[in-house]
């Protein structure tokens, strides 16, 4: 990898991120809840596309009471680098405001990503989706990387409910 290459990928994901961040939401929609995930492994990429599996969490506002799920994250764009802990932390909202069954956000989620990272580093993903598409995840903050990497593209997750 060219040593040139790597400034011209992080202008692409913070490019990507700032885009991201911008893209607006429905105004009729009320927060539900935050989501965590995090990925514990190590992987080396450099390749246009990565799968990898996540335990997450999610507190619902409403009471307080945790679900877990298995997630598959499929990214496909451009990612460069060495991957290390991430920890994805999203704000959940819905056009309906009352209390979700147990499970609810189990389904398939799109969107866009971008992160950039050399040791620590931030990211950030704008996902849609879910049962009847009436979820979204907006970052609640920018997510936790570690490792050297870049990455800027589009990313599906997959939830599945954990018993």
């Amino acid at each position: 990898m060219s040593v040139r290459v790597v400034p011209v990928l992080a202008k692409v994901a913070f490019v990507s991120v700032c885009s991201a961040l911008m893209w607006n939401t429905s105004a009729l929609a009320a927060e539900v809840g935050i989501l965590k995930c995090r990925f514990n492994g190590v992987d080396a990429a450099i390749h246009f596309g990565a799968k990898r599996t996540l335990e997450c969490t999610f507190r619902q506002k409403s009471s307080r009471r945790i679900d877990r799920y298995l997630g598959l994250v499929e990214k496909y764009g451009i990612e460069v680098g060495i991957i290390g802990r991430h920890q994805l932390v999203w704000r959940v909202t819905s056009e309906h405001k009352r209390r979700l069954r147990r499970g609810a956000l189990a389904g398939r989620y799109s969107g866009v990503t971008a992160e950039a990272s050399v040791g620590a580093g931030i990211g950030a993903s704008i996902l849609t989706g879910g049962p009847s598409k009436k979820f979204r995840f907006h970052p609640l903050s920018f997510q936790k990387v570690a490792g050297l990497n870049v990455t800027a593209g589009v990313m599906i997750l997959t939830l599945k409910r954990k018993r």
